[in-house]
């Protein structure tokens, strides 16, 4: 067997899963396709053309007529210029066809991408990452991530570009060059043609070993914090002050990868920081795709402000209701309970307004003030559910609050959050 059909990682596939697939139709990508489809993988292809060359319809004639020949389903991309021509071609592009990839696996019901990407794409990300001093987290290209949702996974990323093209024409695999990765029109190409091109095998191989080993630091970091991360999944929240000074910037990294679901850069998870250790006690940063970044007081956590929503229920006497925020029963803890007779009907179980006074047996309180004496984050407060009576009168915040005329330790309607 080839050598190439040895370094491929194959133990990072499943032969009884469905893969997309992402082909350019250069010798990267179609070595990837044949390959998987000489080793009967169930895959379906996405191809974008985004017209930046005059030749690159070409490029879709090669991977259709592939895809005809061994009756694999085809899913084209054709883009305008407009749809790129402001900004960064290459970052716009990556946009688009990771854009295009989730559309293809809403329509098939795929969840993982398989890319092309090699060795040498993966030293090109080192040197551009060391040069931009981006080495606080992973050097390179992860052999397997999530983007967008995306599961994707990179089985060629140990295969250097010349193996590749070595054995695309040892076995007469179709393929097409994009001359414009020739030249020197942006950053990458200037590493790669200028730089890396430079660079005997041996020292691509160091420079490939140093990254992993910066890497694996890493991923002990990351073992580290999965309680943090645990608990940060249970509760909503951490409590800052307690996390270890060597591990903020692995844990802050990780919470913005997992919440916002994009690319996080080291200068992000930098100023996040630098917020956080102000001695302002609350601090809300907008972060990419709307989220914000909140502290409160110790509390950090990561709110996505399009799924913060507003509610209000109305409630039948002897009604049982189960919402997304809460639950009515007859049984639970003597602080989400309250007791409360037909007269009190129907009440309304609503979100926190403006101005909203609870009257309890040490006076009137302010609920926002009740929230923040309580620490409860941002995120559950805008969800924390307010009971009132007939009257509109607020009579039970579970957890943080009663009414001084329902105090009754007899309760039978409770309200679980």
């Amino acid at each position: 067997m080839h050598l190439l059909f040895k370094t491929m990682k194959e133990q990072l596939l499943n032969q009884k899963k469905q893969y997309i697939v992402g082909v350019s139709g250069g010798c990267d990508s179609m070595y990837l396709l044949d390959y998987l489809v000489k080793h009967q993988y169930d895959v379906v292809v996405a191809h974008v053309n985004y017209h930046y060359r005059e030749d690159s319809d070409l490029d879709t004639s090669l991977v259709k007529n592939y895809c005809s020949k061994y009756n694999l389903p085809f899913f084209c991309k054709h883009v305008k210029h407009e749809d790129y021509e402001k900004g960064n071609f290459q970052a716009n592009a990556r946009f688009i066809r990771y854009d295009f990839y989730q559309y293809v696996s809403n329509k098939t019901s795929i969840d993982t991408v398989l890319l092309a990407h090699h060795k040498d794409d993966f030293l090109e990300n080192v040197i551009m990452q060391t040069q931009k001093h981006q080495i606080q987290f992973y050097l390179g290209i992860q052999e397997k991530t999530i983007i967008n949702g995306l599961h994707i996974i990179r089985p060629m990323i140990d295969l250097y570009k010349d193996e590749i093209r070595s054995y695309c024409d040892e076995k007469e695999i179709p393929y097409r060059d994009d001359y414009t990765n020739f030249e020197t029109n942006f950053y990458r190409d200037k590493i790669r043609n200028l730089q890396l091109n430079q660079y005997k095998k041996e020292e691509k191989e160091q420079l490939y070993l140093s990254a992993l080993k910066h890497n694996h630091r890493i991923d002990a970091l990351k073992k580290e914090i999965q309680p943090y991360l645990k608990q940060y999944r249970q509760e909503g929240y951490i409590d800052y002050s307690k996390v270890g000074e060597r591990l903020k910037s692995m844990l802050i990294y990780s919470l913005l990868f997992d919440e916002v679901k994009v690319d996080i850069t080291s200068q992000l998870v930098s100023e996040v920081i630098k917020q956080l250790e102000s001695d302002k006690p609350n601090i809300q940063m907008n972060l990419p795709v709307n989220h914000l970044f909140i502290k409160e007081y110790d509390n950090i956590y990561i709110q996505n402000i399009k799924e913060v929503s507003s509610y209000s229920y109305n409630i039948k006497y002897g009604e049982l209701l189960k919402t997304p925020y809460f639950k009515i029963t007859h049984h639970g803890h003597i602080n989400a309970g309250v007791y409360l007779t037909q007269d009190d009907y129907p009440i309304t179980i609503r979100t926190m307004k403006d101005g909203d006074v609870i009257h309890t047996s040490g006076g009137s309180k302010k609920v926002s003030r009740l929230f923040i004496n309580q620490k409860i984050p941002l995120s559950k407060r805008k969800t924390w559910p307010i009971v009132c009576d007939k009257n509109g009168t607020i009579i039970l915040i579970p957890h943080i609050s009663k009414n001084i005329k329902h105090l009754s330790s007899n309760a039978n309607v409770f309200v679980i959050i």
